[in-house]
């Protein structure tokens, strides 16, 4: 199973946030639809960044191992 970054998900969330609420700023004067449709992708990617959070949060961090016995010996000497 490939290994996700939820750092880099995380930052570009960030991002895309940021890019989002320019987005808004830009076409205020816009037809209603078109804010609608931004505003929703805001609150999809607001969603977005708590799923990634909890995961990140709930995420086992790897432990190291020493399974060959040269580094069990160097370990515990």
């Amino acid at each position: 199973m490939p290994t996700v970054n939820l750092d880099l998900q995380l930052k570009f969330l960030a991002e895309l946030e940021t890019a989002l609420a320019d987005a808004l700023a830009c076409y205020a004067g816009e037809g209603a639809e078109k804010l609608a449709e931004l505003q929703y992708m805001q609150r999809e990617v607001q969603r977005a960044k708590r799923v990634i959070a909890l995961r990140a949060e709930s995420e086992e961090k790897p432990r190291r191992r020493y399974n060959a016995p040269e580094f069990q010996e160097v370990a515990y000497s």
